[in-house]
């Protein structure tokens, strides 16, 4: 079941989230569907995907976000919120 993973940092910026990108690198990583980042409204960065399944995005977020995040000096990342999909139109 296709699922959503967003994570919203306060304290994010552009230029951290360029950072990360670059180091987790452009490639489209396994299960990976949609990914959009920008700026939160109520500050910070926000990043929401989607997936095809919360195994892959939980995994994904764990082996290439996690460490991605302390390389920049981020060593308690956001925790990503999960919730399932009932529909998506591509």
């Amino acid at each position: 079941m296709a699922v959503v993973m967003m994570t919203e940092s306060p304290q994010g910026t552009e230029q951290i989230y360029e950072r990360i990108r670059e180091l987790i690198g452009p490639e489209r990583p396994a299960g990976g569907i949609l990914h959009l980042a920008g700026p939160s409204p109520n500050g910070g960065w926000r990043v929401i995907e989607v997936w095809d399944s919360e195994e892959e995005a939980q995994q994904f977020f764990e082996e290439r976000c996690v460490p991605a995040f302390a390389a920049v000096g981020v060593l308690a990342p956001p925790a990503p919120q999960v919730w399932p999909v009932h529909n998506y139109i591509k």
